[in-house]
């Protein structure tokens, strides 16, 4: 991968992670005593069963939708990490270089095709 398209990988990776973090804030609260670990906020419908199902609905969307986030934050943090080492590109399981294709779908890839099938 060329400096310039790593750069720019850099870029789409970082204006992703404003993403996330935006959505994250939208439905929860960032843990102080762990950083980058997501506590969701469900609002008070009210005291009636109908209202506290809802509230039990929206409490199990927004925690999926947490994990979601929060594993594709901690990726991508990988992956820019990854970037200032000079690792990116290679399996994290067998150190082999992961295909560019491969790469140019999944950026934040860390296991080669051969090693993503045993997992």
């Amino acid at each position: 991968m060329t400096t310039e398209e790593l750069q720019k990988l850099k870029d789409n990776l970082k204006k992703r992670l404003q993403e996330i973090d935006k959505e994250l804030i939208d439905i929860a609260s960032e843990n102080p005593l762990v950083k980058g670990d997501f506590d969701v906020r469900v609002d008070d419908l009210g005291k009636s069963e109908d209202d506290a199902g809802q509230e039990a609905v929206e409490l199990d969307r927004n925690q999926a939708m947490v994990n979601t986030l929060e594993k594709e934050r901690k990726d991508i943090k990988n992956t820019l990490d990854k970037i200032e080492k000079g690792a990116y590109g290679k399996c994290e399981s067998c150190s082999a270089e992961i295909n560019p294709a491969r790469l140019k779908v999944v950026p934040i890839a860390s296991l080669c095709i051969d090693c993503a099938k045993k997992s």
